[in-house]
């Protein structure tokens, strides 16, 4: 009977002591206490909110991820790519094709094109990253309803008319066929779009990538490349990644074609940040690579304290995300999601402009009132440079899908985009994105 009271004293002591402890403390810490309370409360709620939402509405498709349509893919990969850990994936999708510059085959074809060189890389980039944002955001036209965030953004009604899908990838489709490129040479691209973003969602992101949101990004890209006319995709998301990493082992090799691409995209990341930190960023960026790509780029080893900063760094930015910093309020757009955001009068063409800035203001508009102030004042005091400043040689009226790509072709190929299109949805492209003799 002794032991009992005993062990129920004990435990009441260990139950009440922190109520004990906070009766004690002076009513300003109490409150202070209270207030951090209440919001890591609210962060770790906010936090999951988007995630729990997208797992209920597809909880049918968790018993049975084979039926999953590559329109319910996209609406499940908003979540990450537009909410939840959206510079994560921006970034390990721009590394992704970066990855592509260690396979020789591929190293080569880019290194032959001169569109990576410091005078057009810039534009090379944007247009690559306009051209994805474009059909991972915009929905496909299957009869199915558009993804949660296009439906808030832009409606319900607008998805039915809304071409630009397909139009980028006709687009991309168009630019391609200009190049020999092996079949292996795409699935392996295709494989590093699909699987390099899940590895850094669990490096540097808030949270790793739940199995279906794995599959779906699986689903979401065998379509793309379905569309891209590629062969022998395999069944699985686990099929895949196993016939990546065998095709990594047996191609991803040195060359100095891998070299040079290397050391250009060094320079060309490098040349946003001050002069004096870019040998420093140079090495860090190599730091993320693992040890098959730096040495197939025939880049140097770094050493372990700059490995461990990256570590730990990575460690602290997964940390703060997941506890301490609140939801995004708004979502990570590259592109207008309104169709008819941009359209000009007149007769023009509807253009638009990115909401993403890369080193050189490509498709940027000029400054306007106060904005333009500012512009002047920083280029007089020399903190921008010329070459920093939205004008004609960055096409500052805008861009359009047909036009991207390296700039002798801006103006080819756009009725063949429009057929390809047409021919991909079943129907014309109409409306402010389709081009004189399309309708």
């Amino acid at each position: 009977m002794d032991t009992l009271k005993r062990v129920r004293s004990w435990v009441h002591v260990c139950t009440m002591w922190p109520f004990t402890v906070l009766a004690a403390l002076p009513s300003a810490h109490l409150i202070l206490i209270t207030v951090v309370f209440s919001y890591l409360l609210f962060v770790h709620l906010a936090r999951w909110r988007r995630y729990k939402h997208v797992h209920r509405k597809y909880a049918h498709r968790i018993q049975d991820p084979s039926s999953l349509t590559p329109s319910e893919a996209q609406d499940i990969m908003h979540t990450t790519l537009l909410w939840d850990i959206p510079s994560v994936l921006f970034n390990a999708l721009s590394f992704a094709i970066v990855r592509t510059y260690a396979i020789p085959s591929i190293s080569r074809i880019l290194s032959g094109t001169k569109e990576l060189q410091s005078s057009t890389v810039s534009k090379r980039y944007i247009d690559t990253a306009i051209l994805v944002a474009t059909y991972s955001t915009c929905p496909f036209r299957t009869g199915e309803a558009p993804s949660d965030f296009y439906a808030t953004f832009a409606s319900i009604e607008a998805a039915d008319a809304d071409p630009r899908a397909y139009v980028a990838i006709a687009r991309m489709n168009w630019l391609h066929e200009k190049y020999t490129i092996k079949n292996e040479d795409y699935l392996i691209t295709l494989a590093f779009v699909i699987f390099l973003p899940i590895r850094w969602a669990g490096r540097f992101g808030w949270r790793p990538l739940s199995p279906l949101e794995v599959h779906a990004r699986y689903v979401f890209w065998r379509h793309i490349g379905e569309l891209m006319n590629l062969r022998d995709i395999p069944s699985s998301a686990a099929d895949f990644e196993a016939w990546a990493a065998d095709y990594e082992t047996r191609y991803m090799v040195p060359a100095d074609s891998n070299h040079a691409l290397a050391e250009g995209m060094l320079n060309e990341l490098a040349s946003s940040v001050p002069s004096f930190a870019r040998g420093l960023f140079k090495r860090l960026i190599i730091c993320t690579m693992d040890e098959r790509m730096r040495i197939a780029m025939k880049l140097p080893a770094q050493p372990w304290a700059l490995h461990l900063l990256v570590d730990v760094s990575a460690a602290l930015i997964r940390f703060f995300g997941r506890h301490l910093l609140p939801p995004r309020p708004y979502p990570y757009c590259v592109v207008p999601v309104k169709a008819n955001a941009e359209c000009e009068g007149d007769g023009k063409l509807a253009r638009m402009h990115p909401l993403l800035k890369v080193t050189k203001p490509w498709y940027l508009p000029r400054a306007t009132g106060l904005w333009q102030v500012l512009e002047s004042v920083t280029l007089a005091l020399g903190l921008r440079g010329a070459a920093d400043i939205p004008g004609p040689q960055y096409d500052d009226q805008g861009y359009r899908l047909e036009e991207l790509g390296p700039s002798r072709w801006k103006d080819a190929g756009h009725l063949d985009v429009m057929r390809k299109a047409s021919d991909m949805m079943g129907c014309p492209v109409e409306g402010v994105w389709a081009r004189d003799g399309t309708k």
